[in-house]
């Protein structure tokens, strides 16, 4: 039996049904007495995720002690102010949500993940579950065309023990949730399809029928569980 606990992601597009089936697992895992801890990425690891921390924390400090939003990317369709607040928010996403910047952050991301995965999965010897990975962070920086970052940042990328890709269909996924158009998310489709390759422990189920999906999470599941 392996001395740590497992880590297990889900990757994939918005809408491909990650919550669902993290929820799922997660209490077949906990029926069969194995403890499970969930990290969202977005909220939870990252240069991102501290410095909202922090904002919060001065927010607390001053009064305003409602909890902040989270910043979703640029493309996220945000409304904005008029006038100059709304062309500094503007400006500020554009920078805060640039490929470029979130490259350079990306090993930073990394240390942090690595601290919390040894912390939960090694030192309490939990099941670490993550709603979304770094594959989601490299289908975001990904150039159309171009694949240098992509493969470079993958190459140092610690893989899961079951790295999970959920694929369904642009259209799919705009039926779920409707929040980008399908051209943007045949875009990002593209990407996972190209990115998961490069992970050779990948695991990558179609999710159209939840039924089936589960079956074959089980099965990956218990391979590693009883490897």
């Amino acid at each position: 039996m392996s001395h740590r606990g497992l880590v297990i992601s889900f990757s994939g597009l918005d809408g491909a049904g990650k919550s669902t089936l993290i929820a799922w697992l997660r209490d077949e895992l906990e029926r069969r007495h194995r403890p499970v801890t969930v990290l969202h990425m977005a909220d939870g690891v990252g240069a991102y995720a501290l410095l909202r921390a922090a904002r919060d924390a001065v927010r607390r400090l001053v009064g305003r002690g409602e909890r902040a939003e989270s910043l979703p990317p640029r493309w996220a369709g945000r409304p904005r102010r008029p006038g100059l607040r709304g062309l500094a928010g503007r400006i500020r996403d554009a920078i805060v949500w640039s490929k470029p910047l979130r490259r350079v952050l990306y090993p930073v991301d990394l240390v942090i993940f690595l601290a919390i995965r040894f912390y939960v999965a090694t030192v309490r010897r939990r099941v670490l579950v993550t709603d979304r990975y770094f594959y989601d962070t490299l289908v975001d920086v990904a150039d159309d065309g171009r694949w240098f970052w992509v493969r470079l940042l993958e190459a140092f990328t610690p893989a899961p023990d079951v790295p999970i890709f959920l694929d369904v269909s642009p259209e799919e996924s705009y039926a779920r949730k409707g929040e980008y158009s399908v051209a943007y998310l045949a875009r990002r489709s593209a990407a996972y399809q190209a990115i998961a390759p490069l992970v050779p422990s990948a695991v990558v189920l179609s999710n159209t029928d939840l039924g089936a999906t589960r079956r074959a999470l089980a099965r990956a599941v218990e391979e590693r569980l009883s490897a």
